[in-house]
């Protein structure tokens, strides 16, 4: 065995130093120095009462009036508005900052081709001009802003620039959506491709795709058709790695990711065909099943491949998961067609629902047995169970007719697009929704030469099994 002196080392880009680098870039530190002089040219002209803004000099115009008098001094008439008990003001400041909708690319500018015609017109979903009242109402608004919205981030971009939000709004947040727009390039002109028909159930035949056409470069330059799929989710779960902040020196332990309570993810992929796409890389493996592995309790997947593509993809998605994490996926939830707006797809129940590496467990030789059966490709890629923290149980669910040691209860939404959850059980052992009018008696599920669950037995008591 070779010594910790002699073992070789493997090739990879440091996290923290590239944090530290896109912290420290050019253009964004002159822009953070531009920011700090303004905001003390401002003060200086603020305390010397003069305005460099016509907003500015009617603020200082209203203060000037009201110099004299206190808050306390004054009443409601004076004050032109009625007197509330701040439960009142706080009720309605979470009115007045929660959308109906998700906030999409927060902080970024939205890309009009990544959005759908509803998502355009519904301009601004919330006041947020009531954070301009008063600093009371501002710390306490944001908090409420950033806290009871749902985010949808159409571009890795979007998501990296999420790291210039504070800490202190970012640690809250559970859920996100990530809208992944699979991008075609090609260096041939004039050469026309097409998204399948079996894509979404609604479409009947086959869609133009839209591919950019790229310069032809020299013979050693691979060409031909491209595509930004696979590694467009690599770069946006890398956008959730920990931002660097200066005022944060760890040495014991590593910096907080970007959104550090982040449990549950949604992914939209869309225009991933089953025909174009290759299989995904190492660095897929590497950002699904290492870097992030095993952080989230629950993924819910939209578009995704039926070809061996998206059976690889989907094992390599799955390491996200924590031991008993609940694997969702469903129908395309859009269509970018070519020169037209995003078209939302309709949907109803997930396709597959799952539990991930659920099983409780030791033996190696139940170990062996799973890797024999043909669904093991959702959980071939990962560590045994037990390696890292499992998913929390949920608890208040409805009793079982099976051994409650055999089954796992979670909460799964209705529907694709829906926030009503329903309790599901699932087998321990397989990881497949049980239902209960397909369930069997105790004696007939449990061996009764030694009184325990076998796989074999689970999986022989339905074809949905």
């Amino acid at each position: 065995m070779a010594s910790d002196v002699d073992q070789q080392a493997w090739e990879c880009r440091d996290k923290d130093d590239q944090a530290r680098t896109a912290y420290n870039s050019p253009l964004r530190s002159t822009n953070r120095l531009l920011a700090e002089e303004n905001m003390r040219l401002k003060k200086l002209l603020r305390e010397n009462g003069i305005a460099w803004s016509p907003v500015a000099q009617a603020h200082l115009n209203s203060s000037r009036s009201t110099k004299r008098h206190t808050r306390s001094s004054m009443t409601s008439k004076d004050l032109g508005r009625p007197q509330f008990p701040m439960e009142i003001i706080l009720k309605i400041l979470k009115f007045a900052l929660t959308s109906q909708y998700p906030i999409i690319d927060p902080l970024s500018f939205t890309t009009s081709a990544n959005l759908t015609d509803k998502e355009k017109s519904r301009g601004n979903q919330v006041a947020i001009h009531f954070l301009a009242t008063c600093k009371a109402l501002r710390v306490e608004g944001l908090r409420i802003f950033w806290t009871s919205n749902d985010f949808v981030f159409t571009t890795p971009q979007a998501v990296r620039q999420f790291a210039e939000l504070d800490s202190r709004y970012r640690t809250p947040i559970t859920h996100v959506t990530f809208r992944v727009i699979a991008k075609y390039y090609d260096d041939t002109p004039n050469r026309k491709h097409s998204l399948e028909s079996t894509y979404h159930h609604s479409m009947s035949r086959q869609s133009k795709l839209k591919v950019y056409v790229r310069p032809r470069e020299t013979p050693l330059v691979r060409g031909g058709l491209r595509s930004y799929a696979w590694t467009q989710i690599v770069d946006f779960l890398t956008g959730l790695r920990a931002p660097y902040d200066p005022k944060m020196q760890l040495k014991e332990v590593p910096r907080p990711k970007l959104l550090p309570s982040l449990s549950s993810l949604r992914l939209d992929l869309v225009n991933f065909s089953d025909n174009l796409l290759p299989f995904s890389g190492s660095e897929f493996h590497d950002a699904t099943s290492h870097e992030f592995g095993c952080s989230l309790n629950e993924i819910q997947i939209t578009g995704m491949p039926a070809a061996a593509s998206g059976l690889k993809a989907a094992a390599e998605l799955s390491g996200l998961l924590k031991d008993e994490g609940l694997y969702l996926e469903g129908d395309a939830a859009f269509h970018a067609v070519c020169n037209r707006s995003l078209r939302s797809l309709p949907g109803e129940e997930w396709n597959l629902s799952r539990v991930v590496r659920a099983y409780d467990e030791d033996d190696e030789d139940i170990w062996s047995d799973l890797e024999s059966q043909d669904d093991f490709f959702m959980h071939h890629n990962h560590t045994k169970i037990g390696m890292m923290p499992a998913a929390p149980p949920e608890h208040g669910h409805p009793k079982s007719t099976r051994h409650e040691d055999s089954v796992i209860w979670k909460r799964v939404p209705i529907s694709r697009d829906s926030k009503v959850r329903e309790w599901v059980q699932f087998c321990r052992y397989g990881g497949q929704e049980v239902k209960d009018h397909h369930s069997t008696s105790d004696e007939e599920v449990y061996c009764p030469n030694c009184g325990e669950m076998h796989p074999a037995s689970v999986l022989s008591d339905s074809d949905e099994y």
